[in-house]
């Protein structure tokens, strides 16, 4: 994509559990370039997300990608079930995970594109060896599971970006990095400038009158952020 053409995609956690089927066909109708799955074990963090028998009813909907942030004590249980279920991409935290090389090889043997997570308290150094063998990385700009409790976007995670983006340059790795959590407009010109290539968008996506015009609005913030 071409400067300032940040991927944005729709955290359907944000969206109404109730029409799910409807959140989903509002989120291609509106312009957007992918859905963004919470899927969570009550472990790792303190919330449920969507189980993958879920994600397989919703996927006969849509041609968007489905890129899932797995946050799990145990991410690679999971994976099979995710892959079975049609996502494109799994995103998990390596925190917990022994063996990093063996796992990404692992989500990468079902077929499916893999990327890391990595919280605001995380080391950026856990990416550094692997960066040529990711596809994403997440970049979470507050806790996983405190939105609900007021937490909002935190600016800390811009200079992570830059530090990430920097990062994949020097290892020469085609690295889409993700951002998620809290993100709104008002963010959305600095993590372009940063070096974002992907916007998980929530709350405030789904509290826009009118998500495609919300959409194109905050294409133009992107592109104004890299111009």
């Amino acid at each position: 994509m071409g400067p300032g053409q940040l991927r944005l995609g729709a955290a359907l956690f944000n969206g109404d559990h109730g029409q799910l089927a409807d959140e989903v066909a509002r989120i291609e109708g509106a312009g957007l370039d992918f859905v963004h799955l919470d899927v969570f074990d009550g472990h790792l963090v303190p919330d449920l997300g969507f189980p993958p028998r879920t994600i397989a009813a919703l996927r006969p909907l849509t041609r968007l990608p489905f890129e899932v942030h797995l946050a799990a004590a145990d991410p690679l249980r999971f994976v099979p079930q995710l892959a079975e279920a049609g996502c494109d991409l799994v995103l998990f935290h390596g925190e917990n995970v022994p063996m990093l090389y063996e796992a990404i090889f692992t989500v990468r043997e079902h077929g499916v594109r893999v990327g890391l997570v990595l919280g605001l308290g995380t080391p950026l150094q856990l990416l550094e060896p692997v960066v040529p063998l990711v596809d994403a990385v997440l970049l979470l700009a507050r806790v996983t599971g405190e939105g609900a409790r007021g937490a909002t976007f935190n600016p800390l995670v811009l200079s992570r970006v830059e530090a990430v983006a920097a990062m994949a340059r020097a290892a020469g790795a085609d690295l889409d990095v993700q951002v998620a959590g809290g993100v709104n407009r008002n963010h959305v010109a600095a993590l372009s400038h940063a070096g974002a290539t992907s916007l998980a968008l929530g709350a405030g996506l789904y509290k826009a009158p009118d998500m495609a015009r919300e959409v194109a609005e905050l294409r133009a913030l992107a592109h104004a952020g890299v111009a």
